[in-house]
């Protein structure tokens, strides 16, 4: 197949994520693929780093929409003549290659991508945009029903494709020590992470309310933070440690390079967001570290979860449900290696970047045979 995969955002994101290992994961299985970003991007040195073939061809600024349509012309009728697929990831990106498409008479079938947060846009022009794909990929099932619902499409066009894991990659340890020693956490103390960007949306208040309950029933006790600066500073996350009374027994971590090392120091990985997780990243990693998962029910976690077999899924904010659940784990550690195992074997069999490509593959394909 070839294939053209558009992203452009000016950061590292989900759906800058989820482009890139798509791309790499079709491009491994003998598919021909090139990533158009913007030159300078996170999305354009993963991709590099990655050896994929990089085209910073278009602009993606407003003011240079009019020449970017005609760079799509360009590029299209020359080097990317014979693109089967364009799979765009961005709101911007789908509305310049409906454009180009149609003005220019181009050949390639487009395919929306959305795996962030936010709400489609209820307008008119938007409801046209989406109804001149040809195929929409999203990430879980809430989303897949907005657009169902604002588009009136058929609802084989919108398919739910659930992002992959690198298992080879997130895997289990047997000797922890090493890493806890790295991250300076006790070798052994029962250990509790959130790995998740300082945002109120991840829900930190919650997860700290939650560690007050659970370090008065179990003492030892280990919370970890760590994740890029949002709009939650490090020193409010001391405050919300402090006032929870775990401040002394909490390690607060910025963003680890090495995560799948961090992930194999925990007994129980964390979810308490109040909203996002539409492509939950960090779900699919604990569970393919073999660590079981707390996670709130929100984005696409109790679809990636399998609640009481692999973690448990709860309520969005209900800190004391969440400490029950990790309590109840910390305290029965043959209930926690089952819950682990079975994540593991889940990420294997179902989530896997393997299992990822082939249904993307496969969509794909689809779409090519479709008449529009």
């Amino acid at each position: 197949m070839r294939v053209v995969e558009v992203i452009n955002v000016p950061w590292w994101n989900a759906s800058a994520e989820y482009c890139v290992t798509i791309s790499d994961a079709m491009a491994k299985r003998g598919h021909n693929i090139t990533v158009m970003c913007e030159e300078g991007t996170p999305s354009c040195k993963k991709a590099v780093e990655c050896n994929l073939q990089v085209d910073t061809v278009l602009n993606f600024r407003a003011s240079h929409f009019i020449g970017d349509l005609f760079n799509i012309k360009n590029a299209f009728r020359t080097v990317y003549n014979d693109a089967q697929i364009v799979n765009v990831h961005t709101a911007h990106a789908q509305t310049m290659f409906i454009a180009a498409r149609a003005l220019f008479n181009l050949r390639y079938k487009l395919i929306r991508t959305r795996v962030d947060s936010r709400k489609i846009k209820h307008y008119p022009f938007n409801k046209f945009s989406y109804r001149s794909v040809n195929g929409i990929i999203v990430a879980n099932i809430a989303d897949q029903c907005e657009v169902l619902s604002f588009t009136d499409l058929p609802e084989n066009r919108v398919k739910i494709i659930h992002a992959g894991v690198d298992t080879g990659r997130f895997k289990q340890i047997g000797d922890k020590t090493g890493e806890r020693r790295r991250f300076n956490i006790p070798r052994d103390a029962l250990v509790v992470g959130n790995i998740a960007r300082r945002s109120p949306v991840k829900g930190y208040d919650v997860f700290f309310k939650s560690a007050h309950i659970i370090q008065s029933e179990i003492e030892n006790t280990f919370f970890v933070t760590a994740g890029v600066n949002d709009t939650v500073s490090l020193d409010a996350l001391r405050d919300m440690a402090a006032s929870a009374g775990v401040l002394e027994r909490t390690v607060f971590l910025d963003y680890v390079d090495n995560v799948e090392e961090l992930i194999n120091c925990l007994d129980i990985g964390i979810v308490s967001s109040t909203g996002s997780e539409n492509h939950s990243r960090i779900t699919l990693e604990y569970m393919a570290c073999g660590v079981p998962v707390v996670g709130s029910d929100v984005g696409d976690v109790s679809e990636l979860i399998e609640n009481r077999k692999t973690g448990f899924v709860l309520k969005p904010g209900d800190f004391v449900a969440l400490a029950d659940a990790v309590i109840k784990l910390l305290k029965d550690r043959e209930l926690r290696e089952v819950f682990g195992y079975s994540a593991r074997k889940l990420a294997e069999q179902k989530f896997s970047i393997n299992s990822f490509a082939e249904s993307t593959e496969l969509f794909y394909s689809e779409v090519i045979g479709w008449k529009r």
